[in-house]
């Protein structure tokens, strides 16, 4: 049995009793809503996007979830952006314009993989990695 409940960042809050379900409900702040679940389906790679349901327990709030998604496409675009300024430096020292124009052309690429359209499903925005940041 677990004890959800939603936290005052709107994210929902999951107790794991070691004993009695009813002795951990004294973990739920006073006043606030919660539920006793059997289990609960929480993809942990998208905690931060589950918020408090007072059916279910927890549900996912796929706007967040996007959020979360495109915060992995700016970690992996990064080392490549890097590598790129890099490059573009060694074109400039040596005067290469049409290697500096490519350049630039690929960092718009990186830089636009924010725009990618994300489905509005917790599965199909997991399966979702444009192949420029593999």
């Amino acid at each position: 049995m677990l004890i959800t409940y939603p936290q005052p960042n709107g994210q929902v809050a999951v107790v794991m009793p070691t004993g009695d379900v009813n002795d951990a409900i004294k973990d739920v702040p006073e006043g606030v809503e919660y539920k006793i679940v059997e289990s609960i389906d929480i993809d942990n790679d998208f905690f931060n996007a589950y918020e408090f349901d007072a059916e279910t327990g927890a549900k996912v709030n796929i706007d967040k979830a996007k959020a979360i998604h495109l915060d992995k496409f700016r970690s992996a675009r990064a080392p490549k952006l890097s590598k790129l300024d890099i490059d573009f430096m060694k074109a400039v020292e040596v005067g290469d314009e049409a290697k500096k124009a490519e350049i630039i052309a690929a960092k718009q690429a990186l830089r636009d993989v924010t725009l990618t359209p994300l489905p509005d499903d917790l599965a199909g925005i997991k399966a979702t990695w444009p192949e420029i940041i593999l």
